[in-house]
Order: C-alpha cells, then sequence, then structure tokens
C-alpha cells in the first residue's frame, strides 16, 4: 500500500473512532467521517466503497492490534491463570468497543469469518492459551475449545449476553474463565 494511502486508512480509521466515541456506528455517516479524518469523501469511498466496509476494516485493524499484543506480552510473561484472565480482559474491552460499530450483532457472515487469517491467529493464541493452561488435553479438545471460546466471544453471541442477560464485561470473564480455564485441583 502507498505512504500516503496507509496514512489515510489510518486517519479514517482514527477518525472513525473517535466518532464511536460520542455515537454508535448506525448514527454515524461516511460524510461525518470523511470531515473528521481530514480526507475527501471520494478518497473515503476508495478506500471503504461502504460503512460496513469501514467497520469491517476498522474491527479487524482493532483485532490484529489486540493479537500483536497479546503475542508479545506471551513472549514475555508466563501463561498462567492470571495472565490468561488479562488477555481475556483485554479482548472485552476490545470487544466493547468494537460493540459500538454495530451494536446488534456481527459485521459478517459466520462462514467468512471462519476464513479470515485473523480468526486463525485469534484460535492460535487460545489454543497455545488452553493447551498450556491444561496440558492434558489432546489436541482436538484445545481446538475444539478453541473454537468454543471465540464463538463466546463473537459480537452477536456478545450482544446476547450484555443486551438480553444484562452481564457486565467482568461477569462474562468470569464466567469465560468458569468455563474454559476453571482452577485446576
Amino acid at each position: 500500500m502507498r505512504t500516503d494511502a496507509a496514512k489515510n486508512r489510518q486517519k479514517i480509521f482514527r477518525a472513525t473512532s473517535h466518532l464511536l466515541e460520542q455515537s454508535n456506528g448506525q448514527r454515524i455517516t461516511m460524510a461525518q467521517i470523511a470531515q473528521k479524518a481530514g480526507v475527501g469523501i471520494g478518497t473515503l469511498y476508495r478506500n471503504f466503497p461502504t460503512k460496513g466496509d469501514l467497520f469491517i476494516a476498522l474491527a479487524y485493524a482493532q483485532l490484529d492490534e489486540y493479537l500483536v499484543a497479546q503475542e508479545a506480552m506471551f513472549q514475555q510473561k508466563p501463561i498462567n491463570r492470571q495472565t490468561i484472565k488479562q488477555a481475556l480482559r483485554q479482548y472485552l474491552d476490545s470487544r466493547e468497543r468494537r460493540q459500538r460499530l454495530l451494536p446488534t450483532g456481527s459485521l459478517e457472515s459466520i462462514s467468512r469469518y471462519y476464513q479470515r487469517p485473523n480468526y486463525r491467529r485469534l484460535h492460535q493464541l487460545f489454543t497455545t492459551l488452553i493447551g498450556h493452561y491444561d496440558p492434558h488435553l489432546d489436541q482436538q479438545t484445545i481446538s475444539f475449545r478453541a473454537d468454543m471460546l471465540i464463538s463466546c466471544l463473537r459480537a452477536d453471541s456478545y450482544h446476547l449476553q450484555r443486551n438480553a442477560r444484562h452481564l457486565t464485561p467482568q461477569q462474562i470473564l468470569d464466567q469465560l474463565m468458569a468455563l474454559f480455564f476453571p482452577k485446576i485441583k
């Protein structure tokens, strides 16, 4: 990607993130985003033909940031219940920010999501955490649990827990820890 195009993309992401702090994604217009980013509307539409395309790209950019941070953290810290809880808490923090993109659910189909490199990286991170936490598990079980953990964290599942079940992020974290990383006796 050209340097100026990459800079414009980052300006658009920053502007969108800032606008999302004040309102949810359904209320934000592409014109507001272009103005806040200081780019022309044509530049915005060239990069992101629809608001949905922009929101998906922003969500995956945020997921990439999360993955880079976690991968770096686990190179420096041991994998234990405390660091796993920290990693999940940070994921829930990012999930809370992404909920503002589309408050009622996912931005794309599940089948498309599972094909993305981001999914494979997140799955790898979670298989690593699950496998280190309980080394007695076989690879199929570890992979299954990683898939299920990711399913619990998808936007539609998270939305259900937050808005229909009225759980706080801390309550969700506690439930995820009890379900996927129970205290080993």
